[in-house]
């Protein structure tokens, strides 16, 4: 049997939410983010032992989210404003954020190159960015400069579904990128 570790990550869009209730769940249309360098992931729960006969008897696991930092290469103003919640004026290509500015909600898919040649897909059903950070350093240091982007991944309110992961069998398999499946009651 091949071996199938991950050793690539591209290929990541996001999609806005426009409406996360219990009885639906809503995106708008993609954007592609250009430039993805590196994702991290990590679970964020939290465990509780219960003890009977003097050992443990079961562990409650309570799941929170997942939170995540995205490296990209670069970062445009308009993009910006979608992550952050900043106003991006098109006309002077000026961006402002306020201290009250909110970072909006979205959903997001991505892919991962398998060492046997297919690819892991994500996607991840609504997500909030915390932080932005940016680093400039003085040409003569070269050109390491990224930009690193912090958040949770979060579930979405009517079925609690944090995530989805599907394997490729071949390349029409990843058009399951382009669409984040949307959730209505029966009848709508």
């Amino acid at each position: 049997m091949p071996k199938k570790y991950l050793k690539g990550f591209s290929q990541f869009s996001i999609f806005p939410i426009t409406e996360n209730t219990l009885e639906k769940y809503i995106v708008g249309e993609k954007t592609n983010i250009p430039y993805a360098e590196k994702l991290s992931k990590d679970l964020d729960s939290e465990e509780e032992k219960m003890y009977a006969d003097d050992e443990i008897y079961d562990i409650d696991k309570t799941v929170n989210g997942e939170n995540f930092t995205l490296t990209l290469k670069e970062l445009t103003n308009e993009l910006r404003a979608m992550l952050e919640g900043g106003k991006y004026d098109e006309t002077t290509k000026e961006y402002d954020f306020a201290t009250t500015d909110n970072a909006p909600e979205f959903a997001c898919t991505y892919k991962g190159l398998l060492s046997d040649g297919t690819y892991r897909m994500f996607r991840q059903y609504r997500a909030k960015v915390s932080k932005i950070k940016v680093d400039l350093e003085t040409l003569g240091n070269g050109n390491k400069g990224s930009v690193e982007i912090e958040g949770t991944f979060m579930a979405r309110a009517c079925d609690n579904k944090l995530f989805s992961i599907k394997d490729t069998t071949t390349n029409t398999d990843l058009t399951w990128l382009d669409t984040i499946p949307t959730v209505a009651p029966t009848g709508e």
